[in-house]
């Protein structure tokens, strides 16, 4: 059982968990458990804890861990800045490589474990809704040969990209607008619920190809520039 196993962490959303699985995919049944972080009390930092909690139920111990896997975004800045920096440390401190995924990409395959949507088919994901924009990527059946997201980048209603009968995966902030749009263009809307056992499958997938990075290298994903840089660059004009 040495390092044959991966530890998954999802918090970019409010319900958020860590899950362990069998890193190889011949492994039959890709089974995993999870543990939820407790995140109502903004004051308190359960990712930690809820590893512990993980590792102590499943007896599972560090140095069957060969590899962390995170949601790497778009998501909740502080979610995702908690997720990175726990992972950072603990890939540091055990000497393990990191996968990150596309929040599009987990988001997808939330859906499919959920039985939402089919294994094979196509979704639009949308994300970080701001008036009347919102994060799109496209995310294709991962038999496919990867799990990238496609055509990623913010658009507004006017640039409407989905087609008849087409699956949309959003959360509870997406503009009415676009619930409407939806509904016109008969496209079902699939709740977000990402977890730490689709960020698992997905990284199994991945490793499997060779795909993964150092700690030193994972930064989380933010849909627009950061207000503070957009400004900075602003007062300081063209050179």
């Amino acid at each position: 059982m040495m390092r044959g196993m991966v530890l998954a962490i999802e918090t970019s959303q409010r319900n958020a968990s860590v899950a362990l699985g069998a890193l190889s995919l011949e492994v039959k049944g890709g089974a995993c458990m999870s543990e939820p972080v407790d995140t109502s009390d903004r004051n308190i930092e359960d990712v930690l804890p809820a590893i512990e909690r993980l590792f102590t139920r499943s007896q599972v111990k560090r140095e069957h861990i060969g590899a962390l896997a995170i949601n790497q975004g778009p998501g909740g800045f502080t979610g995702l800045r908690i997720a990175h920096a726990a992972a950072q440390v603990i890939a540091q401190a055990w000497s393990i490589p990191v996968v990150q995924i596309s929040a599009a990409v987990v988001a997808r395959e939330a859906a499919v474990l959920s039985k939402s949507i089919s294994a094979d088919q196509t979704v639009w994901v949308a994300l970080a809704a701001k008036g009347d924009g919102c994060w799109m990527a496209r995310v294709s059946n991962p038999h496919q040969g990867n799990d990238l997201p496609e055509h990623v980048g913010v658009l507004d209603e006017d640039h409407w990209p989905l087609g008849a009968a087409e699956a949309l995966i959003a959360d509870e902030h997406l503009p009415a607008s676009w619930r409407e749009k939806a509904r016109v263009s008969a496209v079902s809307i699939i709740d977000l619920r990402p977890s730490a056992e689709a960020v698992l499958h997905v990284a199994r997938r991945q490793l499997a190809r060779g795909h993964h990075v150092a700690p030193e290298h994972i930064l989380p994903v933010y849909p627009r520039e950061a207000e503070a840089v957009r400004l900075w660059r602003e007062r300081q004009g063209p050179n």
